[in-house]
């Protein structure tokens, strides 16, 4: 389903032929280049999307695809299957280089909002880097308080984790 457009960008819901092939290079090649993750958390990435597309439930979670011409762009997921006890779990939001900066991150991250708010998840959660910008700054613009801090170095390199928090 086609839900938003935007200079011939098309946001779109559910799952699409190759998005969870897409959204895992994204995320195993800009981590790589940003942040020096290797294999570990690309695998780590592949594994959860596709666990994630297996037991999809569109009634209370969803994906959201930016494309144009049948190319991906971006992605955002919204798992709410634990949100009565833990809140909505906002993940895998990644844009291509090419049109960051162009707004297509707040369209995105705004799609996952209003499906919470539709749905009236009390909350939502996100991990994200600390040093993670402009993400972080969209992240606090749109509600989004620190709630924990955690010096980690599971991904291989040592990495401030931060888990933001945006009560609905």
């Amino acid at each position: 389903m086609m839900i938003e457009q935007k200079n011939g960008f098309q946001i779109k819901t559910g799952y699409q032929k190759g998005l969870v092939g897409w959204v895992t290079r994204q995320h195993g090649e800009n981590y790589a280049k940003e942040w020096n993750f290797g294999k570990f958390f690309e695998c780590k990435v592949a594994t959860e999307l596709s666990n994630f597309m297996e037991t999809y439930q569109p009634l209370n979670s969803q994906i959201w695809s930016l494309t144009k011409d049948s190319q991906f762009f971006g992605s955002i997921t919204l798992d709410g299957s634990r949100a009565k006890k833990d809140g909505a779990h906002l993940r895998w939001f990644i844009l291509d280089e090419t049109v960051r900066g162009q707004g297509f991150g707040q369209l995105l991250l705004n799609c996952a909002l209003g499906f919470a708010r539709d749905r009236q998840f009390s909350s939502l959660y996100l991990w994200t880097l600390k040093g993670l910008e402009p993400a972080g700054t969209l992240y606090r613009s749109c509600g989004f308080e620190l709630e924990e801090s955690l010096l980690q170095s599971q991904w291989g390199p040592q990495v401030q984790e931060e888990k933001l928090r945006l009560k609905l």
